[in-house]
């Protein structure tokens, strides 16, 4: 199932209020950041409550470890290691698989209310874009290209605008939202002391 094909159903779905208290502007922009960074400790908090983030950690590294044991095995084609190492790999699977449903149970808790606020409530206190991308040509499902201008300069039969694009760039308020998110996500888990080592 694709969660990110559906996620994007629901944004393009959404109904904006184009008299926004807070409509596109730099003022918006950084209220809306302020508002996502606010979220993201949020739930960082969360996870450091139901989860055990030591216990995550040490099972990652283990699972980063095996995972360099056995492609340094099977890259010396060490037999006798291999085997051994393949004993390890049901205890290894069934850490993973806890580690994956720790990472689970405090997301499942924090994407419907935080889905909630960014596709029913924000979109009627920001509008539909919050900020300005300086890069072109335009980043797909994140900024409005001119094509979008156009189309969604058009009005419908009830004089509403048939979108929310008015500039070429303009940043939608669910990629600002994440934008954001991916900015500060790394800076808010080392400071709650919630970051987790890559399992890659």
């Amino acid at each position: 199932m694709d969660f990110g094909l559906i996620i994007m159903q629901l944004l393009w779905s959404t109904h904006y209020n184009e008299n926004a208290p807070l409509p596109f502007s730099f003022s918006s922009m950084i209220i809306a950041a302020l508002i996502a960074i606010g979220l993201n400790i949020a739930f960082a908090m969360l996870r450091k409550k139901t989860t055990d983030i030591e216990k995550m950690s040490k099972i990652m590294k283990e699972s980063v470890e095996f995972r360099k044991q056995m492609m340094a095995a099977v890259k010396k084609q060490d037999k006798a290691l291999i085997a051994e190492l393949k004993k390890k790999q049901a205890y290894v699977n069934k850490m993973n698989l806890e580690v994956q449903q720790q990472q689970m149970k405090p997301m499942f808790i924090y994407m419907i209310p935080s889905f909630m606020l960014w596709i029913l409530v924000f979109p009627y206190v920001f509008g539909g874009v919050v900020a300005l991308s300086p890069i072109h040509p335009e980043i797909p499902w994140i900024t409005c290209s001119e094509d979008h201008v156009k189309n969604d300069l058009q009005k419908n039969a009830d004089g509403t605008h048939k979108g929310v694009c008015r500039q070429a760039g303009q940043i939608y308020l669910w990629g600002w939202f994440l934008i954001v998110n991916f900015a500060f996500n790394g800076i808010i888990s080392k400071i709650t002391k919630t970051a987790l080592p890559s399992i890659t």
